[in-house]
């Protein structure tokens, strides 16, 4: 399979676009891709011998939610397993997890490493999905806060889990942040507006 802006809108419009209630989700991703593009040319313009793959990045931020097909719960983990059926090499498909599980779920289940993005390409996919949710791009701490106050609007969402999920955007924020600091570090500009 080819990991490129293509091959990502297509699997974002195969898993995403056929049904409504998906279709925010879609828009996301589009943003997401097209944030990524940005920030992996200009890291991989400032920095060659990082060798990051542009056209992965593009891939991985255009198809990362494709997972929420499957369900919201854990949908890292259904992006992953959608993207090994199409015929990803499995390696190259770990780097979509891009949230807060290791938060959410790897401390309770004793391995917080499964959940962490993998390589300069997860951190580059987990900054821009934290960045932007549709349009123009954001600071981390602004993405949170707009993720906890849009969560407690679904009334399909338990209490409880709307709980769960603003303590653990919480606990994950100082990692999201570190990711903030790498990647504007590396792409040399002061902030995500700036992209």
């Amino acid at each position: 399979m080819e990991t490129n802006t293509q091959t990502g809108k297509l699997l974002a419009t195969k898993y995403l676009g056929n049904n409504p209630k998906l279709a925010t989700r879609l828009e996301h991703s589009i943003s997401v891709g097209d944030l990524s593009s940005k920030v992996a040319k200009r890291i991989a313009q400032n920095n060659p011998e990082l060798n990051i793959n542009v056209d992965l990045c593009e891939f991985l931020g255009y198809c990362h939610d494709i997972g929420y097909f499957i369900s919201p719960e854990k949908h890292e983990i259904h992006t992953i397993e959608l993207l090994k059926k199409e015929g990803l090499d499995p390696e190259i498909a770990k780097k979509a997890m891009h949230g807060q599980l290791a938060e959410q779920f790897g401390e309770k289940e004793g391995n917080v490493r499964q959940y962490f993005p993998v390589g300069i390409e997860g951190i580059i996919l987990t900054y821009c999905d934290m960045s932007v949710r549709i349009g123009e791009p954001v600071a981390i701490k602004e993405r949170a806060r707009e993720i906890i106050e849009r969560i407690k609007t679904i009334p399909t969402i338990p209490d409880a889990l709307k709980k769960d999920i603003e303590d653990n955007m919480i606990k994950a924020l100082p990692r999201f942040e570190r990711y903030e600091q790498i990647v504007l570090a590396l792409a040399g500009l002061k902030s995500a507006k700036e992209f």
